[in-house]
């Protein structure tokens, strides 16, 4: 049986283990998952995703650089494989465990399948893409939050394949100033990244679809019932039933941990920095139009 795939891609710190973990709840006849890692952290379902992955696929395989969406998707940036060895690879580290599944419909909710959002078709056909945006503001703080040493060392970039930075994906004028950026201005720069490659897979392509957090966690249900007649309908295949979001709105949370972080408490250069990598995406999907925050950028000068 043909499967109906759907990936959720984002960067992180969007909510994709909460989808990965509810929509098959909620969406019939539908599998959906999150990609365990081990290094970023476990959960309740993490044992049963390594039986279903394999132990080669989680470690050895990701030690050595040939499996895991991160690895494989951030050397295809990097220019150290080619398309058709990614596409490749990603193709074979799935066979085994989309023809071991049942349903008809299965959902993977990763933030690292953003690094190959516009190769999605070549890979599978077909398939569809959700990615999840947030305001740069806020998730460069939940980062902090979260992992604090990211962007500054943090384990899960000294593991292969290494941090992602400007100057192995050729970005000469980022590379320029990669030096003296502090965590802030090198989060700015990584988001400003990862939505750029979601807004051009997107760009006439009505498999792709770009979400906003804000909207998805917000107190209007639309756009959560958008995302999940998107992940829901598709040309081929059989037919879904979506249920009830609100049997399952208890089981978000905040993954984030330690005191709340706010913009207005950055330095005019922390400013300057995101609004140099981020403020035409932030313009163009409505973040940072309040005066206070444009009279901060006016007044932080240019980086």
């Amino acid at each position: 049986m043909t499967k109906q795939l759907v990936f959720i891609a984002s960067g992180g710190r969007t909510g994709t283990q909460f989808f990965g973990d509810m929509l098959g709840e909620v969406i019939s006849d539908c599998h959906s998952e999150h990609e365990p890692d081990m290094v970023a952290g476990a959960s309740r379902l993490t044992l049963d995703r390594l039986r279903r992955f394999g132990a080669w696929h989680m470690g050895p395989g990701r030690l050595m650089g040939r499996r895991g969406v991160r690895v494989v998707g951030q050397r295809l940036l990097e220019g150290r494989i080619d398309p058709e060895t990614a596409i490749s690879r990603l193709r074979s580290s799935r066979r085994a465990y989309h023809d071991g599944l049942n349903s008809s419909l299965i959902v993977e909710s990763y933030y690292a399948w953003w690094m190959v959002a516009d190769r999605i078709g070549q890979i599978w056909p077909g398939a569809k893409l959700a990615g999840v945006i947030r305001d740069p503001r806020d998730w460069i703080t939940s980062w902090q939050r979260h992992e604090p040493k990211r962007r500054r060392g943090a384990l899960t970039e000294r593991l292969p394949p290494g941090p992602l930075t400007p100057e192995k994906l050729g970005d000469r004028e980022a590379a320029v100033l990669w030096p003296q950026l502090d965590q802030v201005g090198r989060l700015a720069w990584e988001w400003a990244l990862i939505c750029r490659t979601l807004d051009r897979a997107s760009g006439g392509n009505s498999n792709v679809e770009v979400f906003r957090f804000e909207d998805l966690f917000g107190p209007d249900p639309g756009a959560l019932n958008n995302l999940a007649r998107f992940v829901a309908e598709h040309a081929e295949g059989p037919p879904h039933q979506i249920g009830d979001f609100d049997a399952i709105a208890g089981s978000r949370r905040n993954a984030s941990s330690g005191p709340p972080l706010r913009w207005q408490a950055w330095s005019d250069a922390q400013v300057a920095a995101v609004a140099h990598f981020c403020g035409d995406a932030m313009r163009a999907h409505g973040y940072g139009g309040e005066p206070d925050w444009r009279a901060r950028v006016a007044a932080s000068g240019s980086l």
